[in-house]
């Protein structure tokens, strides 16, 4: 399946009564129309974030047997993304990657690089053979100061030694990310472009909006425009290449790459360095075609942003003493 073609035919969101959590739009695991899966491996996380949407420790892991037969009933492959929690902390994480690289699907994950900071654990995700994207999370670059407002410790240095052992253990293809938080970290946006040029194998950077579900601390986000306007202002124009966007959520036109939902803004900036900026969980994204999200205990699949939201509403009603709060609007 490839994303990228103009020809790629938009699927048809349908709504369905409910689903598992109040969910407008619902489809079965046999006719996933979404080209990107979401996936909750685990709730376990070694983190204490003052910006996360899904802090609950308490709830089981996912099974493995469950996700092979999700992985047999899919139609069409997939890319899965697999979350947590903290993915890399789920006792058979490696085992997942094998198991969705078997039926043909492909793979990516996102972490806070606790694991990745043991090249021992490195050496065993490169030995699975697998093509994965990893993706780790560098809220803070190098800055420890950024870290304690986001990830409540100084992780500057675990951070920079997990990337390190990506890139030198040859995982091919590494996103780092961060969350732009208003007049918080706003400088991390050119450190994770400095810190590519040093680390061959970083394909992609990321940049996202905080989103006002599970725990956060009250700031305006940043919308799509506001933080394109940012990232273009740090990271100027790579004179020597034209830019190629991939995906235009600031286009409301139909027939865009981004086809309206507008989520996010995806481009190449230059042959090596890919871009996306997302505007995290508002209910413009909830319609988003491209991400789906796998819900635990079912073969059922929502829209990936409209189930943030409503697992965060399920979160506050049922654990109360996590004082969680959502802000971010509804269908």
């Amino acid at each position: 399946m490839n994303m990228e073609k103009p020809g790629y035919k938009v699927p048809k969101l349908k709504e369905y009564p409910s689903g598992k959590l109040g969910s407008k739009i619902v489809h079965s695991v046999d006719k996933n129309p979404f080209p990107l899966l979401y996936v909750d491996l685990t709730h376990r996380c070694n983190y204490n974030c003052n910006y996360c949407y899904n802090p609950v420790r308490t709830l089981p892991d996912m099974s493995l047997d469950y996700f092979k037969e999700v992985c047999r009933r899919l139609p069409n492959r997939v890319a899965f993304r697999f979350m947590g929690g903290e993915p890399t902390l789920h006792p058979q994480f490696l085992e997942f990657i094998t198991t969705a690289n078997e039926h043909n699907h492909m793979v990516s994950f996102v972490s806070n690089g606790t694991m990745l900071a043991d090249s021992s654990f490195v050496r065993a995700l490169k030995d699975t053979g697998v093509p994965v994207i990893s993706t780790l999370s560098m809220n803070g670059g190098t800055n420890n100061e950024w870290y304690r407002f986001i990830d409540n410790d100084d992780v500057a240095e675990e951070k920079i030694t997990a990337l390190r052992n990506l890139d030198e253990a040859g995982i091919g293809r590494i996103a780092i990310t961060a969350i732009i938080v208003r007049d918080v970290n706003e400088g991390v946006v050119t450190e994770l472009m400095d810190l590519s040029k040093g680390h061959k194998n970083v394909r992609y950077i990321h940049y996202r909006s905080i989103g006002k579900v599970g725990r956060f601390i009250d700031s305006e986000p940043y919308t799509l425009q506001e933080l394109k306007q940012l990232v273009d202002s740090r990271i100027p124009h790579d004179e020597n290449y034209k830019r190629k966007v991939k995906f235009d959520g600031l286009d409301p036109a139909p027939g865009n790459r981004c086809f309206g939902c507008m989520g996010c803004y995806e481009y190449h900036h230059n042959q090596r360095i890919e871009i996306c900026l997302i505007d995290f969980a508002k209910p413009d994204t909830f319609t988003c075609w491209k991400r789906g999200k796998l819900i635990e205990g079912t073969f059922q699949i929502e829209t990936f942003f409209e189930n943030m939201v409503q697992f965060s509403s399920y979160l506050n009603n049922e654990y109360p003493e996590y004082n969680l709060k959502l802000e971010a609007g509804s269908f």
